[in-house]
C-alpha cells in the first residue's frame, strides 16, 4: 500500500507538472505571437516537427515496453470503435447542421479524439487505479496511431480539400483511397509506422533498451512535445474570435462528454468487460478533445479558431471536474 501510495503521489506530481507545462506552453506561444516573435503561419510546420521528432519515437517505445496481458485486447478495440463511431456521429451532426467543410471536420473529429495520454487521461487513471490502471491506459492508447493516421488524418485531408475547392472527382471510394494513400505517404504519418515497429518488437519479445527507463527518455520527449505542440496552439489562439464559435464548440463538447461515454458503455458491456477495465475505458472516453485535432486543423486548412475554442473549452470543463475530484480522492 505504501508503494502504491508513493506511485500515485508521483502520478499526481506528474499530472500537475504536465498541466503546468501545457498552460505555460499555450501562454508562451500566445505572448510570443502577440509580440511578433512567432508568426501563426509557422504553427503547422512546428507541429509537424513535433509529430516526427517526438510523437513517433514515443509511439514506438510506449508499445514496445507495454506488457501484454490476456484478454485486454478488448480495451484498444473498444477505444478505436468508439472513437470512430463518435467521429462519424459528429460528422453526421455537422452535415445535418449544414456546416461548411472547414467547420464540419473540426466539429466531428474533435468529438471523437480524446486526450487519453499522459498529459491528462493517463495521469488521472494512474492516480485512481495505480499501475493496473496505467497498464490498461497504455493498452487503450495502443490503438491511437492507427485511429489517428488511418482514419482521422484522411478525413481531415478530405474536408480540407473540399474547403479549398480542390477537385474530388472519380467517385467517393476512389477519392477515399487517394486521401488514405496521401496520408500514408506523408512523413507526418511516421508515428503509425514506428508504432507498428514497436508492436512487432513487443510480439517478438525483443528486449527494449534499458537506457530508455534509466534516462527517462519517454518523459523527456513528452515534455519537449508538449512545449512544441501546445506552444503552437497558443500561436494560433485569438481570444476575440473564440466568442464566435462557443456554440459549435459546446455542441462538440456535448458529443465528447455525453455520446462518447454512452457509446463506450454499450461497447464494453457488449464485449463482457467489467471492473477496472470497464472503468478505465469509460473515463478515457470522457476525456477532452486531443491536441491532434488542433494540429489537423492547422495542417489541412480547417477552422483553427473553432478547433482552439473546442480544445480550450473541453479542457476547462474537464479540469473543472477532474482536479477537485483528484484532490478529494487523495485526501
Amino acid at each position: 500500500m505504501t508503494l502504491l501510495a508513493a506511485q500515485n503521489g508521483a502520478a499526481e506530481v506528474r499530472f500537475i507538472l504536465f498541466s503546468a507545462c501545457i498552460l505555460a506552453a499555450i501562454a508562451g506561444g500566445y505572448v510570443l505571437r502577440r509580440k511578433g516573435v512567432l508568426k501563426p503561419e509557422w504553427a503547422g510546420r512546428i507541429m509537424s516537427a513535433a509529430i516526427v521528432g517526438c510523437d513517433a519515437p514515443i509511439a514506438c517505445l510506449a508499445i514496445w515496453f507495454l506488457q501484454m496481458q490476456a484478454d485486454v485486447w478488448k480495451v484498444p478495440v473498444a477505444g478505436a470503435l468508439v472513437g470512430v463511431a463518435t467521429c462519424l456521429l459528429g460528422l453526421a451532426a455537422a452535415r445535418w447542421r449544414r456546416m461548411a467543410p472547414a467547420d464540419a471536420a473540426v466539429f466531428g473529429l474533435q468529438a471523437g479524439m480524446g486526450n487519453v495520454g499522459y498529459t491528462l487521461g493517463g495521469a488521472i487513471v494512474f492516480v485512481l487505479w495505480g499501475i493496473q490502471g496505467l497498464a490498461l491506459e497504455q493498452m487503450f492508447c495502443m490503438m491511437w496511431p492507427f485511429f489517428a493516421f488511418l482514419f482521422c488524418f484522411p478525413i481531415a485531408r478530405h474536408y480540407g480539400d473540399r474547403a479549398a475547392g480542390a477537385p474530388t472527382g472519380g467517385g467517393l471510394a476512389a477519392y477515399a483511397l487517394k486521401a488514405l494513400g496521401q496520408s500514408l505517404a506523408d512523413v507526418r504519418s511516421l508515428p503509425l509506422y514506428l508504432a507498428t515497429l514497436g508492436l512487432a518488437l513487443n510480439l517478438a519479445e525483443a528486449p527494449p533498451p534499458g537506457f530508455v527507463r534509466r534516462w527517462h527518455v519517454i518523459d523527456a520527449l513528452m515534455v519537449v512535445g508538449i512545449f512544441i505542440q501546445f506552444g503552437a496552439v497558443g500561436m494560433t489562439v485569438y481570444a476575440g474570435r473564440m466568442v464566435l464559435y462557443w456554440k459549435k464548440a459546446l455542441g462538440s463538447a456535448g458529443l465528447k462528454f455525453l455520446a462518447s461515454p454512452t457509446l463506450m458503455l454499450g461497447a464494453t458491456l457488449a464485449m463482457g468487460m467489467t471492473g477496472t477495465p470497464l472503468y478505465v475505458c469509460l473515463l478515457l472516453a470522457a476525456m477532452p478533445t486531443a491536441i491532434y485535432s488542433v494540429l489537423m486543423a492547422n495542417l489541412f486548412g480547417l477552422n483553427k479558431d473553432l478547433a482552439n475554442t473546442t480544445f480550450i473549452l473541453t479542457h476547462a470543463l474537464c479540469l473543472g471536474i477532474a482536479l477537485p475530484a483528484l484532490w478529494f480522492w487523495s485526501m
